[in-house]
């Protein structure tokens, strides 16, 4: 048999080579049309022409189904089989969930392993180092507040605002349709500086105050007066700059609609808590040290 013609009839042979300019070119493959072998019959009525002439190839050859890998490739110089899919619109995170439920009852031989690599993988991998960017962010900002307050509460104080910026961000999220993914939990963190940011200026004001001599219901009162319009001003007219971004108007930016609607949602209720919880918890703070500074005199004296 002539093992170039049936090639040539099935998958096809590299006849030529079409050249384009300051390019690698393109293959011109010839081959049978399609439509012609569809089957094994087709196949064994496939003429071959020989030194006697041209034969059917069933006359001079055995045709049967033989299921082969036509490729081996390895990764961590281990053999492996890639099953691919695709998705449209579907989020990748969905796609995971009905990924592991489809694979939980599967039966592996001894030897065999599943994992999962492409967008989930890189997926993962993102997350883990955002997340570790994020604690060590936190613990370097506290660290910073401790010497800039001279205090090892205050920054709680501050920072126990960081999780009322996350109320409003599942509501949003469920509102607008959009899925959690990188540039929302990045959206994440930008509220979280802004709350600490407003918190910060509660906390100033009224450490500030104090050390004028106010009292701590005065110094709050006038904290909460006085810091609420520059507090308003900086959420809202954040929010108002990420309005298009959410709205998937900005081109270009389309990507990035849910850090935007994680921002808007995020921002909306934290600022007026904030305004309401940092205060409130700075007081309660006060008073439980006053109190513990009165019965240490008292268990002196």
């Amino acid at each position: 048999m002539s093992t170039p013609q049936a090639t040539t009839a099935t998958t096809g042979r590299a006849a030529s080579r079409f050249s384009i300019a300051a390019q690698d070119g393109y293959n011109v493959r010839l081959r049978f049309d399609p439509d012609d072998i569809t089957a094994i019959a087709d196949l064994e009525t496939l003429q071959i022409v020989g030194p006697a002439g041209a034969v059917p190839l069933a006359d001079i050859a055995e045709i049967r189904q033989v299921f082969r890998q036509p490729r081996i490739t390895r990764q961590d110089l281990m053999p492996v089989v890639d099953v691919r899919g695709y998705r449209d619109r579907t989020a990748i995170t969905h796609l995971q969930d009905q990924v592991e439920t489809a694979l939980a009852d599967m039966q592996l031989p001894a030897g065999y392993r599943i994992t999962q690599e492409g967008e989930i993988r890189q997926m993962k991998e993102s997350f883990g180092e955002l997340g570790l960017a994020m604690g060590l962010a936190i613990l370097f900002l506290y660290f910073s507040m401790v010497v800039t307050f001279s205090s090892y509460v205050r920054p709680l104080v501050i920072m126990s605002a960081i999780p009322l910026a996350f109320i409003g961000v599942p509501w949003g999220m469920l509102l607008l349709e959009r899925h959690f993914c990188m540039p929302a939990a990045m959206g994440m963190i930008l509220l979280a500086g802004i709350v600490v940011n407003n918190s910060i200026l509660l906390a100033d004001f009224i450490e500030t105050a104090r050390a004028k001599g106010t009292p701590l219901q005065a110094a709050i009162e006038q904290a909460i007066a006085r810091r609420t319009r520059p507090i308003l001003m900086t959420a809202l007219s954040t929010a108002a700059g990420m309005l298009p971004v959410a709205a998937q108007s900005a081109v270009g930016l389309e990507r990035l609609s849910p850090l935007a609607v994680v921002a808007i949602a995020g921002l909306l209720p934290s600022t007026f808590l904030t305004l309401a919880w940092v205060p409130a918890l700075y007081a309660g703070i006060d008073r439980v040290r006053g109190r513990l500074r009165q019965s240490r005199n008292i268990s002196v004296a």
